[in-house]
């Protein structure tokens, strides 16, 4: 039997028959005036943890607020906040970090929405290994890619661990063959995000544990939605339109997953030419979820971000990717005005929590 869909702070529209309600979320905010094309970029190829994107478009989620979506893939973070940012994109998502990096360079870009609470920036290496701990780290050959955006991070959670960063053999690797060095046990660790490697890893059956940089206190957003300043001063309705359609979109997904994984693969259907294409875009969806389902989310609905955490981000990001164009960014780069419309039950999160129940063992 299907769960019933997520609902927001609003009542649904009283009258909708059970076939609607099942099907539809919420209209807290009215569609827009007239249909217009919105650019939107990922932060990488198509994947589990963008599905939601497609499954809303092809849902309609986007259309019936007045937007149609154009959806194009992302070459890494740092060049989606880059693409939005000079207005190649109205909107995208990416990585927090590189998208506070951005604007901390003097781009004008504004964090609207937090996809999710945990960056998955850490450490992985096979079941089994003498590496139990960062501290372990001591004198192992660890694979690293020095351009990624959780690179800077290694040495903090190193010494944040107990030991000196120099006492690891940092072994720097293309960010393809990434994966391929641990399971070829060229190294005993590699450094990387846990949302990108994962998949790749558990794809190919290999047993994996993750140790997580927010652990040891490095805690950081992970996919967060953004747009320029401009367009939040000019069309605070388009911007709220765009966030709600993609909460809602991400909130199917979690309360249905299985039907949300075949629409996935319609949408994007050179996924299903890999052997492993689906099983890697169900690991993908999984893991996000799993980054998705935490308080802040359960507490104030989807899309709701934590200042406390962001300003956390901001201190993190000066410290540690600090250069001679970095400065404090503007306060205004982060809004929370716009997210929390969407909410699920304490049921839905309770069937959400058990199946991502998996995930959450995985990381140390």
């Amino acid at each position: 039997m299907k769960s019933a869909p997520p609902v927001s702070r609003r009542t649904i529209l009283a009258g909708a028959s059970a076939a609607a309600a099942a099907s539809a979320f919420s209209f807290p905010r009215p569609a827009l005036a007239a249909t217009r094309t919105v650019r939107f970029t990922l932060p990488w190829l198509a994947q589990g943890n963008s599905a939601y994107t497609y499954v809303g478009r092809a849902k309609g989620f986007f259309a019936k607020r007045g937007i149609n979506l154009e959806i194009a893939r992302g070459f890494g973070s740092l060049a989606a906040a880059q693409a939005v940012g000079n207005g190649q994109f109205e909107f995208g998502t990416m990585l927090a970090t590189p998208l506070i990096l951005t604007a901390a360079q003097g781009m004008p870009l504004a964090m609207v929405a937090t996809i999710d609470y945990e960056s998955t920036m850490g450490v992985g290496v096979l079941s089994g290994s003498s590496v139990a701990s960062g501290k372990d780290l001591a004198g192992k050959k660890v694979a690293a890619v020095p351009s990624s955006g959780e690179y800077p991070f290694f040495a903090p959670y190193a010494r944040l661990a107990g030991i000196d960063p120099a006492s690891v053999d940092m072994v720097n690797v293309d960010p393809k063959i990434l994966e391929r060095t641990l399971i070829d046990r060229q190294v005993d660790a590699i450094v990387g995000v846990a949302s990108a490697s994962l998949p790749v890893l558990m794809s190919q059956k290999q047993d994996v544990r993750w140790m997580l940089f927010s652990k040891a206190g490095l805690a950081m957003f992970g996919q967060a939605v953004a747009t320029r300043e401009d367009v939040i001063k000019r069309d605070p309705a388009l911007v709220g339109a765009m966030v709600e359609g993609l909460m809602e979109s991400l909130a199917y997904t979690l309360v249905n997953p299985d039907e949300s994984i075949e629409i996935f693969l319609k949408e994007v259907p050179e996924i299903s030419l890999n052997p492993n294409g689906k099983a890697f875009a169900q690991l993908g969806m999984g893991l996000s979820h799993y980054c998705t389902s935490k308080p802040e989310a359960k507490t104030h609905g989807l899309g709701w971000g934590s200042r406390a955490l962001y300003d956390q981000m901001v201190d993190l990001v000066l410290k540690y990717l600090s250069g001679p164009n970095v400065k404090q960014p503007s306060p205004g780069v982060f809004h929370d005005e716009f997210g929390g419309t969407v909410k699920l039950t304490d049921a839905q999160w309770a069937a959400v929590d058990a199946r991502i129940a998996s995930f959450a063992k995985l990381m140390a």
